[in-house]
């Protein structure tokens, strides 16, 4: 395409969004560049804007959206103020705040719909491409993955297979044999890279969504594709099972002997008793400080003199979180950093929920793909702290950006 003086901008813009989904898996911390080149754009527009005095015309969603992500980053603020620490604990947070200028950039240059549609299954493709290579030709371990942390990065991908087959379902209704072909491929692609992370995480999450995802589209699918879509995951699931070196079946076993020797022996030691006891703990952190929490340091070291005390069994003073999003943020910030997690879920998902109420199919498309999103982080959420990670904050927020405004800009269009 021919970049003119009037394109160029959005074609920048619409390139970075591209950028998001195909450099997550492939360069260690991929997953900033496009959020750090939007933000310097943004951030550039804002003061044309101001120079200008062009009016931003927010609306009362956009607005709730905004306070909601500052009043998250003013609950680390506040814990940091009463528990003191280092300023380091709110780095992560501070990414949020960064992230708002871009809320208003693409408020003005919305993304289009053929950059999503190509962008995520071309993504779910690479997180298996890079995975395959890691496991048969570096033989690495899914731990010692050098870019992404696996447990997130195992999310990460099942995430962006989801979208994928929300594309396809778009695709199929739109009679595109070539984009609900690629974005089959990318679905399952992104499920594969997930199964080999062996992150069970995101595991639980497919089957949640992808019964959430059919409602949603259940007038518009026929018996036939039914049969097809459940017909190549089925296929699909047989053939991970059979490949070499596989460690799903026995991550799953592994979680059933875990559970079973926690609930024999109260056995602290393995993967899920050691959750198990850090739920633990951080609910009797929430009981004694319910307000406020402990802070970040705090809650470290309350873990830690819990293991001591033998309060709990395992060693629980090792980990740095709760491994449940929801109980750590209750255990570091309390009952007031907990509402600041569930504002910037239910706000925007609320927002998404809305935009289902059309018959517009782009419009419906980006809300399922909204929905899809914030609801698998929340049940990331419940097994590993999602958005502690650099990578989980990023993923989340970003996206829920780029879907909340490319969905609005549609609505106002209309």
């Amino acid at each position: 395409m021919y970049i003119t003086k009037q394109n160029w901008l959005p074609t920048i813009i619409n390139f970075a969004v591209t950028l998001f989904f195909l450099s997550i898996f492939i360069v260690k911390g991929g997953y900033n560049a496009a959020p750090v080149l939007l933000m310097l754009i943004s951030l550039g527009y804002g003061i044309y804007s101001l120079i200008k005095r062009t009016l931003l015309n927010l609306s009362k969603v956009d607005k709730w959206l905004i306070y909601s992500y500052l009043f998250y980053f003013f609950t680390f603020i506040l814990s940091l103020f009463i528990h003191g620490g280092k300023m380091r604990d709110i780095d992560t947070a501070s990414r949020v705040v960064f992230l708002i200028p871009i809320l208003f950039l693409l408020l003005k240059y919305p993304i289009k719909t053929c950059v999503l549609n190509y962008a995520i299954p071309l993504g779910g493709m690479s997180s298996t491409c890079v995975a395959l290579y890691d496991k048969f030709m570096l033989n690495l371990r899914p731990e010692q993955n050098p870019r992404i942390m696996h447990i997130q990065g195992g999310d990460i991908s099942m995430s962006l297979g989801i979208f994928s087959l929300v594309i396809a379902l778009y695709a199929h209704q739109k009679k595109d044999i070539k984009l609900t072909a690629l974005s089959v491929i990318g679905g399952l692609c992104g499920i594969i890279g997930s199964l080999l992370s062996t992150a069970r995480g995101g595991w639980v999450t497919l089957p949640i969504l992808l019964i959430v995802i059919l409602y949603i589209y259940r007038h518009s699918l026929s018996k036939r594709f039914l049969l097809t879509f459940f017909g190549i995951i089925a296929v699909a699931s047989v053939g991970i099972s059979q490949m070499p070196n596989n460690r799903i079946m026995e991550r799953i076993d592994v979680a059933r002997k875990d559970i079973q020797l926690y609930l024999d022996n109260n056995d602290g030691n393995t993967s899920l008793g050691a959750r198990f006891e850090m739920w633990k703990s951080a609910l009797e952190m929430a009981k004694e400080k319910p307000l406020f929490g402990w802070g970040i340091q705090g809650a470290t070291e309350k873990r830690k003199l819990d293991t001591k005390e033998k309060i709990v069994t395992g060693d629980i003073g090792q980990f740095t979180h709760a491994h449940n999003q929801y109980l750590d943020d209750l255990s570091k910030r309390g009952i007031v950093g907990l509402l600041a997690l569930l504002a910037v879920l239910f706000i925007p998902l609320l927002a998404f929920m809305k935009g289902l109420k059309t018959t517009n199919d782009e419009v419906k498309l980006i809300a399922t793909l909204g929905i899809a999103h914030i609801l698998s982080v929340m049940i990331y959420g419940l097994s590993q702290g999602f958005l502690v990670h650099n990578s989980g904050t990023i993923f989340y927020f970003f996206l829920t950006i780029v879907f909340y405004t490319a969905i609005r800009t549609r609505q106002k269009a209309e």
